[in-house]
């Protein structure tokens, strides 16, 4: 799963990167059960052209608790963008009643659709703006169950890397047993101003070893770590040095 997980973040940066296409977020991560869950995905257009896509929802990988497709509404489901600019795809995804506790996911698919326009005044001939054709999928993840985060941090300690650069290293340990966690670390300095750093989905009952390169505070500064989850922007916890 692991593997798959990284693999697949690398093909959408691929994407966005060579073809000016971008999402964000990347997750989705919201519990399901209840009154649902809602999320709201902005699609960037950094090219000169109008693209149109179509937008769809596809049977999960099976990594997970089970596929969440046929409980997902959406709008719109085609989205045309102009050139550089951007547009939302809003996404509502609720569980039926009575199912289980746990992960489910679902993969978002997007589709170009060619937008036809004219070469120039003199061409008769339409052409279609859209040169590259793309098909895009990123699979998100809900839960279903009031599954509390519960986390440990374990060897945190600050050291000097290569080059002097300073770097703070940890493990942390996702013990929530049916639940995976996106999560961002702050790492606070003595006069409580921090650097964020997203480190991304830890999987259920999981460890992940983490390092962090510091951008502008100094070894003799830290002061210790938070943990806080990217989707909400909740402490989860932290620690001091």
């Amino acid at each position: 799963m692991k593997k798959i997980y990284v693999y697949f973040i690398a093909f959408i940066l691929v994407f966005s990167t060579t073809f000016s296409f971008h999402i964000a977020p990347t997750f989705f991560e919201k519990r399901i059960d209840g009154p649902g869950g809602y999320q709201e995905f902005t699609l960037y257009n950094n090219t000169t052209h109008t693209q149109r896509f179509k937008v769809e929802f596809h049977e999960s990988s099976g990594n997970f608790k089970g596929s969440s497709h046929t409980w997902t509404e959406y709008s719109p489901k085609i989205v045309t963008i102009k050139p550089k600019s951007q547009s939302i795809v809003k996404v509502f995804m609720k569980a039926p009643k009575e199912t289980l506790e746990g992960e489910y996911s679902t993969y978002i698919n997007f589709k170009t659709i060619p937008v036809p326009e004219l070469k120039d005044e003199k061409d008769n001939v339409i052409q279609a703006a859209n040169k590259l054709m793309l098909n895009v999928s990123l699979e998100i993840v809900g839960y279903v169950g009031n599954l509390k985060p519960n986390l440990e941090i374990k060897d945190l300690k600050v050291k000097s890397g290569e080059e002097a650069e300073n770097q703070v290293e940890f493990k942390v340990l996702n013990k929530t047993l049916k639940r995976g966690i996106y999560m961002t670390v702050r790492v606070v300095e003595n006069n409580e101003n921090f650097e964020s750093y997203e480190i991304g989905r830890v999987g259920a009952n999981s460890e992940r070893d983490v390092t962090i390169t510091l951008k502008n505070i100094k070894k003799s500064n830290v002061k210790g770590i938070q943990i806080i989850e990217t989707t909400s922007g909740d402490e989860l916890i932290k620690k001091v040095i």
